[in-house]
């Protein structure tokens, strides 16, 4: 039977499977009623039958809370998957979930549950998402805590991303100008103007629903400082978008050193999208160099392959 790892996202469905996988834009809050659809497409495309899900979904506001939706996402995947398998936060594989709760944002656990089973010990795993960063400190077993709240506290989960993060969290000011706390250009502006990504790998809908061309994210980021592309002047808008970039890396490098020195690790295993800003402030080990483009939706990759041993 062949299988499937999913990570059923707020904003993505991650899907890795043998030689295959895919991130699929799903933005939760607006398409719930269509998950069932798009799980049947997703089985159709890579033929599977055994699915081991993990998710993070929900928290979105389509649920009135996170029982009625893990309960929910669940329903939807059994009605699909002939055999289905969820991880709860303590790192245990079931096919009944008894408690909603104990399943609610456990993406993460399968990374950190496959990479200790291929021998990893100490170390400090980091996925640098779309929307979130992971920080999770590892000593022969998990360090960190086991909610999203608690790990908030801890620095162990810092809420932004490569594409979906409006730019005034990441950027303060630009040239003692306060950016606009309004919905204006969001991370994946950014990071098509310093060159880091493509317009292929911008991957969800544009603050003002117009392109993802350079000069369109150039335009949406000077309106972050109250001002149109032609006033502010394109050096300047790189100019910002670097100074963006380089604000993003100071706090994951000062975030990394922190746990690092907390946890007396010497190692950092780095995956997701947001791999690349780790090569430059951090030696790591990019786990895209040995799993390939499972790096960016590790945590699907990782539950395929404890799945694929059920």
């Amino acid at each position: 039977m062949n299988s499937l790892g999913i990570d059923v996202g707020g904003a993505n469905l991650k899907v890795a499977g043998e030689g295959k996988m895919d991130i699929i834009y799903f933005p939760m809050w607006k398409m719930a009623e269509k998950l069932k659809e798009k799980l049947y497409e997703i089985s159709r495309d890579y033929g599977a039958e055994k699915a081991g899900v993990v998710m993070t979904a929900e928290l979105a506001d389509v649920f009135r809370n996170k029982i009625e939706g893990i309960k929910f996402i669940a329903k939807k995947c059994m009605e699909v998957f002939k055999e289905v398998y969820f991880l709860d936060v303590h790192g245990n594989i079931t096919k009944e979930i008894i408690d909603p709760r104990e399943f609610s944002a456990s993406n993460w656990i399968a990374s950190i549950s496959f990479l200790l089973s291929e021998g990893y010990k100490n170390f400090l795993f980091v996925d640098i998402g779309s929307t979130t960063v992971d920080l999770i400190p590892v000593r022969e077993k998990i360090l960190s805590a086991l909610t999203d709240f608690e790990r908030l506290k801890r620095r162990e989960l810092i809420y932004f991303g490569i594409l979906r993060t409006p730019v005034f969290y990441v950027l303060k000011s630009f040239e003692k100008a306060r950016l606009c706390p309004e919905y204006f250009a969001i991370m994946a502006d950014i990071f098509r103007i310093v060159g880091d990504i493509e317009e292929e790998d911008y991957n969800c809908e544009t603050p003002d629903g117009k392109g993802k061309s350079v000069e369109d994210c150039m335009r949406r980021v000077a309106r972050t400082v109250c001002c149109d592309l032609e006033e502010l002047s394109e050096d300047k808008v790189k100019k910002l978008a670097f100074e963006a970039k380089k604000s993003m890396i100071k706090t994951l490098s000062r975030e990394i050193s922190n746990k690092i020195n907390k946890y007396e690790l010497k190692t950092v295993l780095a995956c997701g999208i947001g791999e690349f800003l780790l090569e430059e402030s951090f030696y790591c080990l990019r786990l895209s160099k040995i799993y390939g483009k499972a790096s960016k939706l590790f945590p699907a990759f990782a539950m395929f392959k404890l799945v694929e041993k059920l």
